[in-house]
């Protein structure tokens, strides 16, 4: 099926493509128009509007370019056609020749002057065609920039709202543990008169000192309080070390398995990761990705291939990844990563606070900006989940556009699915 770009108009074939061979946009294809949620589909046509005025503007200059190269070359005809003319004439008047012979060495000093005109003419024209492509590049470049900068606008009005929402649910925690104070101090006088009906012979000492006691009860409260509260975070901390530490041991013995029941090999992934390769190990991902999908047309899977994709060869490639990055990189952690940043594996879209969140932590969004997949960390010390990316297709952003937001979505569930 034939369909246009929606930045230059140029034809493709739908699904046979990942970039405009025009403009270099992304083809990569869209979900249902009704499964987007709102706010994506606004970010992607404020895209789409920016990619449309920088593409204008440089087929604008381009005609330009054009149209001086036309007028140049047309001089350069009517210079030629009288040349022509003018050595025909001489041909034509023989009895003409001694005084065309006097006038010979003027008109050669002209005929050379025009041709040094013609060739200073030669050398702009090529100058122009040299720096057309350097122009666009330019222009693509500036295009690059202003949706980098109309994404940073739109993740700082973003974060406003949760900003506000965290300040309030920390006033919120602090009134309940006022209330919880004062409900234990209200309890304590109560508690001294049960304890001084049940003990007769002592109720008067007791009761004489239940007041300082409870003060001094309800003094200390805040301040253990706080102890447990600043004690949390350390031994919470202390024991996630523990985990990873345990999980790395446990990863680390692990024989993984190479190939899967319907026939397909990883022996060359398994090469590749245990070597630390990790960006050929990136592609030899998608390669095997597609090929088990059937789709070895294209480097990327769209929804439908993720959601459908054999649950052992899934299994099989995840575990190569954590086995071989001793559990910092691979489907599962990722997917367990965009749970703890508050996101649900059922292929729906969070919002953006936690899609956003989840982007920062495995390294995806830096500095408020989408980062692309070239500007990947291709390393052991890359932030936990990084890899792999490639899979779902390369766009100009990793964690930004429709079509990829739905992919990664998809292959959440996906996980959760197949129990990675």
């Amino acid at each position: 099926m034939m369909t246009k770009c929606p930045v230059c108009e140029t034809e493709y074939t739908e699904n046979e493509v990942e970039t405009c061979s025009v403009c270099g946009y992304d083809l990569t294809p869209y979900p249902p128009i009704d499964e987007i949620p709102s706010e994506l589909w606004e970010k992607e046509k404020k895209r789409i509007a920016v990619a449309k005025r920088v593409w204008k503007s440089s087929q604008s200059q381009v005609k330009s370019a054009q149209l001086m190269v036309s007028h140049l070359q047309s001089y350069l005809y009517e210079t030629t056609r009288n040349i022509y003319g003018f050595t025909q004439s001489q041909s034509q008047l023989p009895s003409q020749s001694q005084a065309i012979a006097s006038q010979l060495p003027s008109q050669s000093q002209a005929i050379a002057s025009q041709s040094q005109l013609l060739s200073r003419l030669e050398s702009q024209v090529e100058a122009i065609a040299f720096q057309l492509p350097s122009q666009t590049q330019a222009i693509a470049s500036q295009s690059q920039l202003l949706s980098r900068l109309e994404s940073q606008v739109e993740a700082i009005a973003f974060q406003l709202p949760s900003q506000t929402q965290a300040i309030a649910s920390q006033s919120q925690l602090l009134s309940r543990l006022e209330s919880q104070s004062q409900a234990i101090t209200s309890q304590l006088p109560s508690q001294s008169q049960a304890i001084a009906s049940q003990l007769p012979s002592q109720s008067q000492a007791i009761a004489s000192q239940l007041p300082s006691q409870s003060q001094a009860i309800a003094s200390q409260l805040p301040s253990q309080s706080q102890a447990i509260a600043s004690q949390l975070p350390s031994q919470s901390q202390a024991i996630a070390s523990q985990l990873d530490e345990s999980i790395t041991e446990a990863v680390a013995d692990i024989t993984p398995i190479v190939s899967s029941s319907s026939g397909f090999d990883y022996s060359q992934l398994d090469r590749l990761l245990k070597s630390g390769q990790w960006e050929a190990a990136d592609e030899e991902t998608t390669k095997m990705m597609c090929r088990v999908a059937g789709k070895t047309s294209r480097r990327y899977l769209d929804d439908d291939d993720i959601k459908n994709f054999p649950g052992e060869d899934l299994r099989i490639i995840d575990g190569l990844w954590v086995k071989h990055s001793r559990g910092r990189f691979g489907f599962s952690v990722q997917k367990q990563i965009y749970i703890n940043c508050g996101g649900l594996p059922d292929g729906r879209y969070p919002g953006d606070t936690i899609w956003e969140r989840y982007c920062g932590e495995v390294g995806w969004r830096v500095n408020g900006s989408y980062i692309s997949w070239s500007d990947c960390t291709f390393s052991a010390a890359a932030p936990l989940g990084h890899l792999p990316a490639r899979f779902v297709g390369v766009g100009w952003w990793l964690g930004f556009g429709v079509g990829l937001v739905r992919r990664r979505l998809a292959l959440f569930s996906r996980a959760e699915t197949c129990r990675l």
